[in-house]
């Protein structure tokens, strides 16, 4: 039927609008976009749940929640088509989880979401936690995989909101495996005090020396290094000397080699 013989049909400049409850073009667009605030709302107002504030704060070093994991869950659920009733505690842990295993390499941390998705006998209900998951996983199509650029899209429509700003350490960064796991605290479950992590706690430009170990000591010490050289009484050897470092330079176990020229050159001070 063509649009002069159609009375559903009104001609408008350059759109189509069709009466009688048929649908209009844009209305799908309008629709979309409204569900999407919606559930970035919905999501948004989830993570203020007292509860859920208190994990987040079980995690000060963003292990487990940082801004690109905690994005990657509402992705998850709108991949899973949840209902805006469905956005839940425990739908966020099992979402959380399976961010946690498709960006993460360390398994200790992320156990730590059990003791708050499953209370105080997590212990014999982890493996329906992990089949609920894997529900959640088919739900969205098996695909779990996020791109940054889909995670910086959902920051963006509320750009200044706390939950954004949880930005990791680049020592706490994926698939850093050098440093000594002893030195980064993991999480902690309900009703523990957080964490301190002595690196976190380090200045920005202190931070920087404790990524990887040196493969040479350094080309000139800093100037308040103290080097001392004992008499050769002291030492099997004759030549023998120490370098005291500043405690303030951390550095992690290994071997280093240390270039030793002709006479001390002190870095210049700029």
């Amino acid at each position: 039927m063509s649009d002069a013989q159609d009375p559903a049909t009104v001609p408008g400049a350059g759109t189509q609008v069709k009466l009688r409850g048929w649908s209009r073009q844009g209305e799908g667009d309008e629709s979309s976009h409204l569900r999407r605030h919606q559930e970035l709302q919905a999501f948004l107002h989830l993570l203020e749940h007292s509860s859920l504030q208190d994990f987040l704060s079980k995690d000060p070093c963003f292990q487990i929640s940082d801004k690109y994991l905690l994005s990657m869950v509402l992705v998850y659920f709108r991949r899973a088509n949840l209902q805006l009733s469905e956005y839940t505690h425990s739908n966020l842990f099992l979402a959380l989880y399976l961010a946690n295993d498709m960006e993460e390499d360390l398994e200790d941390p992320k156990s730590v979401i059990f003791l708050w998705a499953l209370g105080q006998d997590w212990h014999h209900q982890v493996s329906d936690f992990l089949h609920q998951r894997d529900k959640l996983w088919a739900r969205m199509g098996f695909r779990a995989v996020v791109r940054r650029q889909s995670c910086e899209e959902v920051m963006a429509k509320e750009p200044t909101h706390w939950a954004w700003t949880r930005e990791r350490h680049p020592h706490h960064g994926r698939a850093q495996r050098s440093f000594p796991k002893a030195q980064i605290p993991l999480p902690r479950g309900p009703g523990l005090s957080p964490p301190h992590c002595s690196l976190c706690a380090l200045p920005p430009h202190r931070r920087l020396c404790c990524l990887r170990p040196l493969p040479v000591l350094s080309k000139c010490l800093s100037y308040n290094a103290e080097w001392q050289r004992p008499s050769s009484q002291a030492w099997p050897w004759s030549r023998g000397f120490l370098i005291v470092l500043p405690t303030q330079l951390p550095l992690e176990p290994g071997t280093y080699t240390l270039h030793i020229v002709p006479k001390l050159l002190l870095c210049p001070r700029r």
